[in-house]
């Protein structure tokens, strides 16, 4: 059988191979191998683009064509001095783009320009295998980036390419056919997920941000803040973006009593309203025994939130709050449920809430829930002293403004004009044009200026029930603010929005204002089928969220728990982690020494034959005798045997070890074990 030299593949076995660049130290990487380097380079570096600067990009660009121009074209791989030329001068360019060298953008801008540099001095199959290390953590990048239910077939992608390029680059004797690198890939992915499922099952789970890294800058903030001033939620309701998922065991309130607590202001300027900053930053939890007790009547409601990355520490849930299973959240006394850190991931907690319109608090409210800001609003000041000298009580009195805002010309919009200086009286008297804020802050201010405390709650109202998966969506666009005032020692909830657009308490933002109606797929148009469609995919994308980037430590332990580990502590979940593990890999082995003794490949099979026959004839070949050292001790022993079995164990370590053979290779080889002849000792 004719050899085949290392640098090219056979005719006919579809590897295609190009040419090779031969190095110093008698390593070769062929341009096949540096191909599949290059696809694999430009499958992670793909999401990565928009936030790359262009030199970049193109640095990478320059890099990959020097290479294959080097394997194809013999051009002159950079030396030592120009490589340390080139790592400083990109370092330095980060620095300067990025003004850091951390975070995930300048992070992946770094490891982006080692693979650019890397690839620059691949000389060998351990500088190939680095490439493809590096490039894994390119591919981790883009996942911290962007972890959507679509970015899915890009990281498989990326992993099936990194594969076959691990396959092909560690192969010195040139590519395999396309079939057989694919059959190869295909049974390490089968050995590998059972093993990646037991790992993210079992392996145990830190509280803290798993799939997220902070943001560069630190500064972007999804959802509502501390903060609020006229135009703020009106923006906010114009996003489309989910917040959060909401699933109930068993039957969901009615829509109009859907008040997600968030923010609770309490602090006035005159124009905008703010948290009080010890109540945020506080780190002594509320009690259970300093709960709001139960109305005696109300339903208890049991649910699971999903939440967005926001950003912020508010964990929004349904008012009012009366159990959680989040360890490190903590209830302030205005009733704000407060994570331990901001939410830099996607997270789900299990929760139960009364549905009602007040609750009764320990504390009585101090002199902040009575400011004013001297000096700002006074037309809506001498307003709420009129009425209420004309008012028979202070309920009298509120549900005067509330008919005020229902009977006279107020307006509902997500375009309210601008206000100025007094922004209270401009709207009242003025624009009487408002979103929500509007309403909530002039209400809280009319009952201030009547000596009755109160304070302004932004939050979410309502959602949209998905009925293919049964679960609600809130989004942005349900952001919302009331206001709450303290009356015969409770506080209590009035929503002015319900007196002006109750539409938009009973049915969403979309009934109260109709031009903002649309549906969740505009290329497509509209129409029943394709809300549903809609509502499918998001029932998929919520199954994502909720069970791969939101498994946390909770999740894990419900887990165990229904296999019957009852409250599973850090040590049990990883021992149950090493036992599975342990297990499967024995498994794994069992089957693979089963499969290996039952089935030996053809030329394995035919060469074990022909050193039977040979023991016959001459002596038995050692277990760990090699092919080459058994035929050069059968030539000694018997020299007229020497051509015919030196020959024969050639073509067999040629057809095991150098380049892939064909199906006429193999045969060849053993009808040529089988018709040679080997005479008896003399």
């Amino acid at each position: 059988m004719k050899e085949l030299p290392h640098e090219w593949e056979a005719p006919g076995s579809g590897a295609g191979l190009i040419g090779s660049s031969r190095t110093a130290d008698g390593t070769s990487a062929s341009a096949g191998q540096l191909i599949w380097l290059s696809g694999l380079i430009g499958t992670v570096t793909l999401p990565h683009v928009a936030t790359m600067p262009p030199w970049v990009l193109a640095s990478l660009l320059v890099a990959i064509a020097w290479r294959l121009g080097a394997a194809l074209k013999g051009w002159p791989l950079p030396g030592l001095v120009l490589r340390v030329g080139l790592t400083v001068a990109g370092a330095v360019g980060i620095v300067v783009s990025f003004r850091r060298i951390s975070g995930l953008d300048a992070g992946s801008a770094l490891l982006i320009l080692m693979l650019a540099l890397k690839l620059l001095e691949t000389r060998s199959t351990r500088d190939r295998s680095i490439v493809i290390l590096i490039a894994w953590f390119v591919l981790f990048a883009g996942f911290l980036r962007e972890q959507s239910l679509l970015s899915v077939p890009q990281l498989a992608a990326g992993i099936v390419i990194g594969l076959l390029a691990l396959v092909q680059s560690a192969r010195p004797a040139g590519l395999l056919p396309t079939r057989q690198a694919w059959r190869t890939v295909g049974r390490l992915l089968l050995h590998g997920l059972p093993l990646a499922l037991a790992l993210f099952l079992l392996f145990p789970r830190l509280p803290g941000p798993f799939w997220a890294v902070p943001t560069d800058g630190g500064a972007s903030q999804t959802g509502l803040t501390d903060r609020m001033s006229p135009g703020d939620i009106t923006q906010l309701a114009q996003s489309d973006e989910v917040a959060f998922r909401v699933r109930f065991s068993g039957a969901a309130p009615p829509p109009s009593t859907l008040y997600w607590r968030g923010p609770v202001l309490e602090e006035f300027d005159g124009r905008g309203w703010r948290a009080d900053p010890a109540a945020i930053h506080g780190r002594e939890p509320v009690e259970a025994g300093r709960l709001p007790p139960r109305p005696g009547a109300a339903p208890v409601y049991r649910y699971e939130i999903t939440l967005e990355p926001s950003h912020q520490r508010w964990l929004l849930p349904l008012e009012t709050p009366l159990a959680w299973d989040i360890p490190d959240a903590r209830l302030t006394p205005t009733l704000e449920l407060l994570n331990v850190r901001p939410l830099e991931r996607r997270i789900a907690w299990h929760g139960s809430s009364v549905a009602a319109g007040g609750f009764t608090a320990r504390a009585v409210p101090g002199a902040v829930n009575l400011e004013l800001a001297n000096g700002t609003n006074p037309r809506a000041v001498a307003l709420a002293r009129r009425l209420r000298g004309a008012s028979a009580s202070d309920l009298a009195y509120l549900r005067g403004i509330l008919r005020m805002f229902r009977e006279q010309d107020f307006r509902y919009t997500l375009e309210p004009p601008a206000l100025g200086r007094h922004p209270v009286d401009e709207f009242l008297f003025d624009t009487r044009a408002g979103f929500c804020e509007h309403y909530a802050s002039a209400f809280a201010v009319l009952a201030r200026a009547a000596g009755i405390p109160a304070r302004v709650v932004a939050g979410y109202q309502g959602g949209q029930r998905n009925p293919v998966a049964d679960y609600w969506i809130v989004r942005q666009s349900d952001a919302h603010a009331w206001t709450e005032v303290w009356l015969d020692g409770r506080w209590l909830r009035f929503d002015p929005t319900a007196a002006v657009a109750p539409e938009r308490i009973e049915k969403g933002l979309e009934a109260a204002l109709p031009g903002f109606a649309g549906d969740h797929l505009p290329v497509l148009g509209s129409g029943p089928w394709l809300e549903r469609l809609a509502m499918g995919w998001d029932a998929v994308n919520a199954t994502w969220d909720r069970w791969v980037l939101a498994f946390g430590p909770d999740q894990q332990s419900a887990l165990l728990e229904r296999l019957g580990i009852a409250s599973p502590s850090l040590r049990d979940i990883a021992l149950a982690c090493a036992l599975t593990m342990g297990l499967l890999l024995i498994l794994f082995t069992w089957f693979g020494m089963r499969r290996g003794a039952q089935r030996l490949d053809p030329v394995e099979q035919a060469w074990q034959e022909f050193c039977r026959r040979i023991a016959a004839v001459a002596r038995p070949r050692d277990p760990t005798e090699g092919a080459g050292e058994y035929a050069a001790a059968i030539a000694a022993l018997r020299p007229e045997l020497a051509p015919t079995v030196q020959a024969v164990a050639g073509t067999y370590l040629s057809l095991r070890y150098d380049a892939p053979a064909g199906s006429a290779e193999i045969r060849a080889f053993i009808r040529r074990t089988k018709a040679t002849r080997l005479p008896p000792a003399p």
